[in-house]
């Protein structure tokens, strides 16, 4: 089983991952939680050895690309990533941290055409369950404000509050018309973080 949170930067995606794995482990499920760095210098994905890049100095040559082959190239990170999952025999629960959902809104924010966007993402596993969390813009700015980079920020270098409100705003917009799209589970990711995974834990559970 794939799980997938979306949600805009800031928004709390790894930490309520986290969380969530270990309620699901208490309550005797097998979890794996994925990420698209977890390519890099990782004995167990062999067919990417030839990157050698340290993940800061990766993230910031990936931001530094034109956004189609920026979202090409983070697309076949998820992709792979998510290969060895596709092989397992035992039933497990796979959560991935902001999957293709982010991302694909972020280089629609950034000129990429939304066609060619559902023309990669359609070719990814399917996710059997999405949540997307969410809380309202000014509430992520303050907690992104002292972690901000410029891919966040419509690619403003100082990162103003300005710019990144209107490009997650743009993000959110996306992000939106696809969980009604897609019937995606839609979290108020304002609220205490206890509260947001349990929502997701018993939904899983269900």
């Amino acid at each position: 089983m794939i799980v997938a949170l979306a949600g805009s930067d800031g928004v709390g995606k790894t930490t309520a991952i986290r969380h969530l794995a270990e309620e699901l482990r208490r309550a005797g499920k097998t979890v794996r939680s994925v990420g698209r760095w977890d390519i890099v210098d990782n004995p167990a994905y062999p067919a990417t050895r030839f990157i050698h890049s340290d993940i800061e100095d990766l993230r910031q040559c990936v931001a530094s690309m034109p956004p189609v082959p920026r979202f090409t190239f983070l697309m076949w990170t998820m992709h792979m990533a998510l290969e060895p999952y596709a092989r397992l025999d035992e039933p497990s629960i796979v959560i991935v941290d902001g999957y293709w959902m982010k991302h694909a809104a972020s280089e629609i924010a950034y000129g990429v055409e939304e066609s060619y966007i559902g023309s990669i993402t359609t070719m990814l596993p399917r996710a059997d369950l999405t949540f997307l969390l969410d809380a309202p813009v000014d509430l992520l700015y303050e907690r992104k404000v002292h972690d901000l980079v410029a891919y966040e920020c419509a690619m403003d270098p100082a990162c103003s509050r300005e710019s990144f409100v209107l490009h997650q705003t743009t993000i959110r917009t996306t992000l939106h018309k696809w969980q009604r799209e897609f019937n995606w589970i839609k979290l108020d990711a304002a609220r205490p973080v206890p509260e947001v995974v349990g929502d997701m834990a018993r939904a899983i559970l269900r």
